[in-house]
């Protein structure tokens, strides 16, 4: 009867810390921006991509979303070259802020925001 009871215990347990690792929604936004902006971002699949946004007003925004598990990296950085630009990139989760990195009048210097999906 013991066994039972430990073999039912440990089962649910596992039950519970798969659930912990549950699917969310990450969206990366590039914003703020009104020149070219190099940005790079970590994908569904784990790789990273590079891409150049053309930004003609501050009013622009770029995005990508994805669905990730907890516990999963998340990571995109931004560059600009012009001296009179801004850029502002945020990490979204569920909906929700999770971080974010903003740069003002600072032309060369690589905006990263990145972490770990929080559980």
């Amino acid at each position: 009867m013991k066994k039972l009871i430990y073999i039912s215990l440990i089962f649910i347990v596992l039950i519970a810390c798969e659930k912990e690792r549950q699917e969310v929604k990450v969206k990366y936004e590039v914003s703020n921006a009104y020149s070219p902006i190099e940005v790079n971002y970590r994908n569904s699949d784990g790789k990273i991509i590079a891409e150049t946004i053309n930004f003609e007003s501050i009013e622009d925004v770029w995005n990508y979303s994805y669905t990730d598990k907890r516990g999963e990296i998340v990571y995109i950085s931004s560059r600009y070259t012009d001296s009179t630009s801004s850029v502002n990139v945020r990490i979204l989760v569920d909906g929700k802020e999770y971080k974010q990195g903003s740069s003002n009048n600072e032309p060369n210097k690589y905006i990263t925001v990145s972490g770990t999906i929080p559980y």
